[in-house]
């Protein structure tokens, strides 16, 4: 028999990945997403410290090796769900590119000159 989301008002089944999450996938893949929403918060903020850094990368990295077993364990997910598996992904990769370059924000300040015209940076767009 296999065990049911823990999730209030789900009657989804455990895929046997997540039989120690007790989730179903739809609702790991919006658990993640909603801990993306609060790590990019985070950063956002200011410098993350050292061990904070190393405490988020951590996590993003065994979320996505979670995600990775979702989608090659050969069990079927739902239609809704896998839109939703590859947006978390690209999710993941995006807050881990936020926190490294937050790490290093402390060190470059961005600069705010003017981009040149188009047809400089690319000249086939002067053509018509």
């Amino acid at each position: 028999m296999t065990p049911k989301c823990q999730y209030p008002l789900c009657r989804s089944s455990v895929p046997q990945v997540l039989e120690e999450e007790k989730l179903c996938a739809l609702h790991l893949i919006r658990q993640i997403d909603a801990h993306c929403r609060e790590i990019r918060r985070e950063a956002l903020r200011g410098p993350l410290p050292l061990d904070r850094r190393a405490e988020i990368n951590a996590y993003l990295y065994s979320q996505a090796i979670i995600l990775a077993q979702i989608a090659t364990s050969g069990e079927r997910l739902p239609d809704e769900t896998r839109p939703c598996l590859l947006s978390v992904f690209l999710n993941l990769i995006n807050v881990c590119e936020k926190v490294a370059r937050r790490s290093g924000e402390e060190h470059e300040k961005p600069s705010l000159a003017p981009l040149p015209p188009l047809a400089v940076a690319w000249p086939a767009a002067a053509v018509k």
